[in-house]
């Protein structure tokens, strides 16, 4: 069963192509809020790259970095904006970890939708690695935002 969790307060390439895929399907869900789009930035991309990659290597869903450091000093350790916000989901293999069944997780849940949907968010950043939780293999994806100003 896929899980996700909410949280508000790479190469030469920004991001791979199932990255930019969330985003187009992020912004999809903005755009029939009428609200502007998210731009993807290279420094929020690297940020949500790393803590997939955190996830998987410490075996837990979780938006803390190493040592219990909490989402948002450590997205602010890579970028300078002023707000930031983060969903996590997990995508057992089987369940789906295409583009729109990601995002349609994080609508249906009030926490996730909330980020998506927060019009001050105007970047965004998408790691998403294959790897596994416990015994089980899948995906993990993190989506980090931040605001302007």
């Amino acid at each position: 069963m896929p899980v996700a969790v909410p949280v508000t307060t790479a190469s030469a390439q920004v991001a791979d192509r199932p990255e930019r895929a969330i985003v187009r399907q992020v912004n999809r869900e903005r755009h029939r809020f009428g609200l502007r789009a998210v731009r993807l930035t290279r420094s929020l991309n690297r940020a949500a790259v790393r803590h997939s990659r955190l996830i998987l290597r410490a075996n837990v869903l979780t938006h803390d970095g190493t040592h219990g450091t909490p989402f948002a000093a450590r997205i602010r350790r890579s970028v300078r904006f002023r707000g930031v916000g983060e969903t996590l989901a997990w995508m057992p293999r089987g369940s789906g970890t295409g583009a729109r069944t990601v995002v349609a997780l994080w609508m249906a849940s009030p926490a996730h939708r909330a980020t998506l949907l927060d019009p001050r968010f105007r970047r965004i950043g998408v790691g998403r690695l294959r790897g596994r939780l416990g015994a089980v293999g899948g995906v993990a994806v993190t989506a980090d935002f931040g605001t302007l100003r």
